[in-house]
């Protein structure tokens, strides 16, 4: 395959550093003889540009570049500085001295989790192990310096699967495509620069893999403007009530699919505004959890194209609620030194395009929007499981099969995209009993800018598959949850190929059997939880840090910003999966023996689950426990709504009133990292001490030296606010029992406790969680 010379020039930024991993591998000098050496087993010219990246009084290759391609060289040149100005903002050496004691070649990345403060409690250093990315506990836990090895071994590797995807003769953008995911591989813990200067050094906290990508995000960019960028962002919003309108039976299996639509939808935004604008999908910073982030050079066409491309993608989704807001700004090169406020700048545009939610249709849509349109003669019919009034003629009916004998069976009719949903969460669950079955590692995601496929969204074809020969024809395939995506049958038929988490539950089950599988009351518990102040720790929680040593010129650049968010994707796709199928992945002790969550969506930094209700109780203290130990940085917390309710209760309603109670949890308390249960709200800490008091209580009852009595009995005396609350008519209870079971010391010191301290939650949610785990037969199932 021949590559225009522009195309070299974005190709030579993305590997112009991969000559370090040599050099770092076999303890050689000079990197950019390297980067050259390496890349003329391709092309002479690539090599050139890539060699001639560096411009400065102590090392100066672009003076080597033949005048022939000294322009282009310019913008590799400018590219590399802009990614390295940005990243590489220099301390003194006494700022990580520790680090700096290391060779050179033995310098690991410096994590970003732990070098951020919002004034929660201290933080120290942390460590990423260097070597490939390797999808297992003790490689994605940061260490400290001592505990952190560094391995290039994955160099021979590396060369070799890239020079494997070069000539196999790949199209531009697709051989793009794919070696940024192999330096990902790769390079993602490995740090960007690891050189001292006159008695200082770059920042380390920004992977090698991040550095060589934002340079060739930037290139792209400067071969079509060498001033100004536009900065692209888009938010979806309307997903609470997209998932939540659920009234149907399959409750679960629609979950399932529209929070996978959600995940497509927000990757096909993305992938549909690089398409309009002709730009690489390299060129998206970042898509997750209903963001993204796009970078590209500024045009003046450009406008007109994402103005109409915003009122188009609206259009497409009008009849689900959801809303597409999409918002950009142009900027100058060197103003991204400060990226948060660049985000913070176009993040406000997408929040008043959120309060104008369709305003770029009113005008010529009104009856469409608003749903009076008088000119409409087709008879409607409503869709079984939205509630939406469609054409007669469009509705399709789904046959329901039984899942117990006393079911009966049942036919829904609904419109095209809850059928599109329906079939799509039908083959993702056969995909799931495939993999099981053949105890694979997971599946396949392919993107068709055709529209092929099994969905449409957006004009973008998406199919979903066990086996890779059944993406032989797609334009881009994404591997799910390994980082081992270079198939030969993808290479073979120019495949772009790369990986993302994402953390879909592809198991069959219904809410009978989560809640038949709960102890004490059958009942099912509804899980919500995201990571708190999210846009503090982006805009300034790196600043703040720093300033601590009295360093106050660092930021939160693109490299950090979007190491912070594949982090996040890494622990709520990957991580938080393993848990919740695993029972624990970086701790000890699992929340439960054999657990049986439904994970319904987890990513970016927030996650909905349904399970056994005591299981989901658990969960929620372990994904904290674990999310702590993911980023060894009590600055990082999160907080949790639980809901129990009975099996028969609207999931949709469930949901809604699970993130009511998710809010209340943060706002209960200054520093959050809280959790509301049964309408208590309660810090972590205090969830785990009502979890001592609750063991307490359930062994006694359950080896029967206690009776279960006392539960209800403190409950009456102690569920009654202000006056009414008498100490001693708790302690009477106490005594009364304590005189015919023996000792209850500790149920006393307990009640003291919450008298003496004027806070009842923790003793109340503990007699809740004892009271429903030592729930007997039928008779006693009573009501919430």
């Amino acid at each position: 395959m021949t590559y225009s010379t522009k195309e070299k020039v974005i190709l030579a930024s993305l590997l112009h550093d991969i000559g370090k991993v040599k050099e770092r591998f076999d303890g050689k000098n000079n990197h950019a003889a390297l980067t050259r050496e390496f890349l003329e087993e391709f092309d002479n010219e690539l090599a050139e540009l890539a060699y001639g990246h560096h411009r400065s009084r102590e090392l100066n290759t672009f003076n080597e570049v033949r005048d022939v391609l000294k322009d282009y060289a310019e913008i590799v040149c400018q590219a590399d500085n802009l990614s390295a100005g940005l990243e590489r903002t220099k301390i003194p050496v006494k700022a990580l001295k520790d680090w700096v004691r290391r060779e050179r070649k033995s310098r690991p990345l410096l994590s970003v989790l732990s070098t951020l403060n919002l004034e929660k409690g201290e933080s120290d250093e942390r460590y990423f192990a260097v070597r490939e990315l390797t999808l297992e506990r003790y490689y994605l836990q940061p260490k400290i310096l001592d505990e952190a090895g560094v391995d290039y071994s994955f160099w021979l590797k590396m060369k070799e699967e890239i020079q494997k995807v070069w000539e196999a003769g790949y199209s531009f953008e697709k051989l793009l495509f794919t070696l940024s995911y192999i330096l990902k591989k790769y390079l993602f813990f490995v740090p960007s620069d690891t050189y001292e200067y006159q008695g200082e050094i770059s920042i380390p906290d920004t992977s090698l893999y991040e550095h060589m990508r934002l340079a060739s995000i930037f290139a792209s960019a400067l071969l079509e403007n060498r001033e100004r960028f536009i900065l692209i962002r888009g938010d979806i919003s309307g997903i609470q009530d997209f998932i939540a309108k659920i009234t149907s039976k399959k409750a679960l299996k629609f979950l399932k699919g529209r929070s996978f639509f959600l995940e497509l939808l927000n990757i096909a935004a993305a992938f549909r505004i690089c398409r309009e604008l002709g730009i690489p999908p390299t060129q998206i910073l970042s898509a997750t959890a209903g963001n993204f982030t796009v970078i590209a050079p500024a045009k003046e066409s450009y406008n007109e194209i994402l103005e109409e491309l915003r009122r188009k993608i609206n259009s497409e989704l009008l009849d689900t609620g959801i809303y597409i807001a999409i918002a950009w700004e142009e900027f100058e090169y060197e103003e991204v030194r400060d990226f948060s406020r660049l985000m913070d700048k176009v993040g406000r545009d997408l929040d008043d395009l959120k309060l104008r939610r369709y305003h770029e249709l009113i005008e010529e849509n009104y009856e469409f929007v608003f749903g009076v349109d008088m000119e409409k003669q087709s008879i409607q019919k409503e869709c079984d499981v939205c509630k939406v009034q469609v054409d007669k003629e469009d509705i399709k009916s789904i046959e329901l099969t039984k899942e117990t004998t006393e079911e009966t069976e049942e036919k829904l009719e609904v419109c095209n995209r809850c059928y599109e949903i329906y079939t799509l969460s039908d083959k993702l669950v056969k995909i799931g009993r495939l993999i099981n079955e053949a105890k694979g590692r997971g599946f396949y995601i392919g993107i068709y800018y055709n529209g092929q496929g099994d969905i449409h969204l957006l004009d973008i074809g998406f199919k979903v598959e066990a086996l890779p020969e059944n993406l032989s024809d797609a334009d881009f395939v994404y591997v799910a949850n390994s980082v081992d995506f270079l198939e030969d049958i993808f290479i073979k038929n120019n495949v772009g190929c790369g990986f993302r988490f994402f953390n879909v539950n592809i198991a069959e089950t219904s809410i009978d059997r989560l809640s038949e599988s709960s102890q004490g009351a059958k009942y099912v518990g509804i899980l919500k939880m995201d990571g708190d102040d999210m846009g503090k720790i982006f805009s300034t929680g790196v600043k703040n840090w720093w300033s601590k040593k009295e360093i106050d010129s660092v930021k939160m650049s693109p490299g950090r910003y979007a190491t912070l968010s594949s982090l996040m994707e890494l622990f709520f796709g990957y991580c938080v999966d393993r848990i919740c199928r695993e029972g624990k992945f970086f701790t000890r002790g699992r929340f439960a023996e054999e657990p049986g969550i439904y994970v319904v969506f987890s990513g970016g930094d927030d996650l909905f689950v349904l399970g056994p209700w005591n299981q989901v109780i658990n969960l929620a203290m372990k994904i904290q426990e674990e999310y702590l130990a993911f980023t060894g940085n009590p600055n990082l917390t999160i907080s949790a709504g639980v809901n129990v309710v009975e099996k028969k209760f609207p999931i949709y309603k469930s949901y809604l009133t699970t993130i009511e109670a998710l809010e209340e949890a943060k706002v209960a308390f200054k520093e959050k990292n809280a959790v509301s249960l049964f309408n208590h709200n309660l810090k972590f800490d205090e969830l785990r001490d009502a979890m001592k008091i609750k063991n307490f209580l359930v062994s006694r009852i359950m080896d029967k030296s206690l009776s279960r009595a006392i539960i209800h009995a403190l409950f009456g005396v102690l569920n009654n606010g202000g006056k009414y609350r008498r100490r001693w008519s708790a302690k009477y209870v106490i005594a009364r029992y304590q005189e015919r079971y023996g000792d209850l010391n500790f149920l006393d010191v307990k009640v003291d406790e919450a008298f003496k301290e004027n806070s009842f939650s923790k003793i109340l949610v503990a007699l809740k969680w004892a009271e429903l785990l030592t729930r007997g037969g039928v008779n006693e199932e009573g009501r919430l």
